[in-house]
């Protein structure tokens, strides 16, 4: 078993304790397995969790898939809001590319891949995604997380961009 960390109580946690950050994410994620595992053994087990990445512009495709995955019983973890339709939807206002919740709300997308049992990536028949999509693909794949893809040219994409490494 890994040594635990020194504690750091009362300290708020900074991008420079990663080791620390790295080995509570691991520790959070054997206990879900395990959690998991339990309520399978229950007879309750979970039903497959599956976490949508891609652009927030494709407000469209986000709802369509969220649907489809819902009514095939899965567990569907999604953005929590799309600032491109701000002025049709009233949500996102003032989240711009540079900003600090910019940020932060791409690393809670993250804490969603790592619920997740498989990565979703919504797209347009273009197969557009951006620099955050990009990253969660990466992190999915780096951390064995199953990626799949709603349309075959945002597959193209990923693996000519070599996402998968």
């Amino acid at each position: 078993m890994k040594a635990r960390p020194p504690a750091t109580r009362g300290t708020p946690m900074t991008t420079t304790e990663t080791g620390t950050a790295q080995w509570a994410r691991e520790q959070a994620l054997k206990a879900l397995e395990g959690a998991k595992a339990a309520m399978e053994l229950a007879g309750c087990p979970l039903p497959v969790i599956v976490c949508l990445c891609g652009s927030t512009r494709f407000y469209d495709q986000f709802q369509q898939a969220n649907y489809e995955r819902t009514m095939a019983g899965e567990i569907v973890l999604s953005v929590g809001f799309y600032p491109p339709a701000k002025a049709v939807h009233g949500h996102g206002e003032g989240v711009g590319h540079d900003s600090a919740e910019k940020t932060a709300l791409d690393e809670l997308h993250k804490r969603k891949v790592d619920l997740a049992d498989y990565v979703l990536v919504v797209s347009d028949e273009t197969g557009y995604f951006g620099d955050s999509t990009a990253s969660e693909i990466r992190y999915a794949a780096g951390h064995g997380k199953p990626v799949r893809f709603a349309v075959a040219a945002a597959e193209r994409r990923a693996e000519e961009m070599d996402l998968f490494l």
